[in-house]
């Protein structure tokens, strides 16, 4: 009897089994979704070519809008003169490119020279010091948590990466000054970072190890700062071996570019005054005077970076604010973001939140007064390179799929789809009718993408993609500098996933 009974439970517990096995998981995808699928989409001949298309080619090759091609044109009604086309090569320091070409301009009409450029080798070397030491501050900070705790893990992701924000360049020249690209030019790793970051990021993490190990056998803060020390110390050795030893005093002279034949007249003019117009016997054809109209050479003069930057930085960086369009979140409203700076002691990065039309309005109040506008956007979308066009209709991909998308911006950026990603300057603007239909950004690409280094951006992309400007506050209303004195709203580190650092 025994026996039957085993027989039989063991049968219902395989019969059970077995249903089981044949029951999907709820939620899984089952034969009959399956069978949804192979049966829901049956292309007629001509989605059957456009699907062959799509096989054998770059989908944005068929998604490209030829009207936006058609309709383009590279002019625009104000410009601002600027310089040549920098290049950060494969580095993430697009912020730093940006806000060092906002202030060229001024050093070019100051000097007339217009190859001049300053060193983004030496803010960037200064950027790793400080983002090091920020670093080793946080780990302190979070010394007794688990090292597997969720905020933990995430100051590890990217100690001393490439990456930053306005505050961060506004806050490095206001502390370490700056330098012409002469005084500290750039290095092998300044073209390519990638070699430079790993490693630092491994000593980091070691690093982080070792503060933790000796805070767990008692040791105090005071010690804990001071072997941190030690490690600022081998991470400014390392940082030599790649960019070079950052100076403390320099020389520097420059060369104007000048009208010679302007420069050669008034040379006349003065020799004719003297003689009476009578040339001085020839004097007014000699070599000498042909080459003291070419050249026109400053004073040889010793500086340090702060002096350099006290005479050629005519900005007042304290007076630029962060003006931020982002939909996700409350209109006019000032926002800081948790934790986020490169310099240990200065106050977090943050915006103030406002409409596209405000933000549209100041950066063209500015790009008006010839003053360059350091904005940042989301660059990975309806871009192309050749000609250097930004149009939010470029390329359209629902167009052959058949859907409709339909996230507006303020979706896009809440569910993780759009974020700043790069750094650029405003530098130009084609009013039409009153209206600003286009701007001309300078980007720090080098000359072969784009418009020989430089975009044309429509207006329909600046409103789908633009997400802050840079913004002095003289060219702003009452109602929003007013903002700037209400208590911030706190954006916590994990809701705050974007960084400008796009190679």
């Amino acid at each position: 009897m025994r026996t039957m009974w085993l027989t039989i439970i063991v049968s219902l517990c395989l019969a059970g089994f077995v249903m089981a096995a044949d029951e999907p998981e709820a939620g899984a995808v089952d034969d009959e979704l399956i069978e949804k699928m192979l049966e829901s989409f049956d292309p007629d001949p001509q989605t059957q070519r456009l699907i062959d298309a799509v096989l054998h080619n770059p989908v944005r090759d068929i998604a490209i809008n030829k009207k936006v091609f058609n309709d383009h044109n590279p002019y625009f009604s104000h410009e601002i003169k600027t310089g040549k086309i920098t290049d950060q090569k494969s580095t993430g320091r697009c912020w730093l490119y940006a806000g060092l070409n906002i202030l060229r301009p001024a050093v070019i009409d100051k000097i007339d020279d217009s190859s001049f450029e300053f060193s983004q080798n030496y803010l960037f070397f200064w950027d790793k010091i400080e983002k090091a030491n920020t670093f080793l501050e946080k780990v302190i900070a979070r010394r007794k948590l688990d090292v597997r705790d969720e905020d933990f893990q995430r100051i590890l992701e990217r100690p001393v990466g490439d990456g930053g924000w306005w505050e961060y360049f506004a806050n490095l020249v206001k502390k370490y000054g700056v330098v012409p690209a002469s005084a500290m030019p750039e290095t092998r790793s300044t073209k390519t970072s990638r070699m430079m970051d790993r490693y630092m990021t491994y000593q980091m993490r070691e690093d982080a190890a070792e503060l933790r190990a000796m805070s767990a056998k008692g040791a105090s803060v005071k010690k804990l700062r001071q072997k941190k020390e030690e490690f600022l110390l081998e991470i400014y050795k390392v940082l030599t071996f790649h960019l070079g030893t950052p100076p403390t005093e320099f020389t520097y002279r420059y060369k104007s570019s000048v009208d010679e034949e302007k420069r050669t007249a008034e040379l006349i003019r003065v020799i004719n005054a003297i003689t009476d117009g009578e040339g001085g016997g020839g004097f007014t054809e000699t070599e000498a005077l042909k080459e003291m109209a070419e050249d026109k050479v400053s004073v040889l003069k010793s500086y340090t970076p702060q002096e350099f930057a006290e005479e050629y930085v005519t900005a007042d960086l304290d007076e630029y604010i962060v003006l931020g369009n982002d939909p996700s979140r409350e209109m006019n409203k000032r926002y800081i973001i948790e934790n986020d700076r490169n310099i240990f002691e200065q106050g977090e990065s943050g915006y103030v939140n406002v409409s596209i039309e405000d933000l549209k309005l100041a950066t063209l109040q500015s790009v008006l007064s010839d003053e360059p506008v350091w904005f940042g956007a989301d660059v990975t979308e309806q871009r192309e390179n050749g000609q250097g066009i930004m149009n939010s209709e470029l390329y359209l991909y629902d167009d052959i799929y058949g859907l409709k998308t339909v996230f507006t911006k303020a979706d896009r950026m809440l569910y993780q789809t759009e974020a700043t990603n790069h750094a650029m300057v405003f530098i130009g603007v084609d009013v039409v009718n009153d209206k600003p239909m286009k701007w001309k950004v300078e980007n720090s690409w080098g000359n072969d993408v784009g418009d020989a280094g430089f975009y044309t951006m429509y207006s329909n992309w600046f409103d789908e993609y633009v997400i802050q400007s840079i913004i002095n506050k003289k060219y702003l209303p009452q109602r929003i500098l007013d903002i700037l004195d209400t208590k911030p709203v706190l954006i916590r580190e994990h809701e705050f996933i974007a960084k400008i650092w796009m190679r």
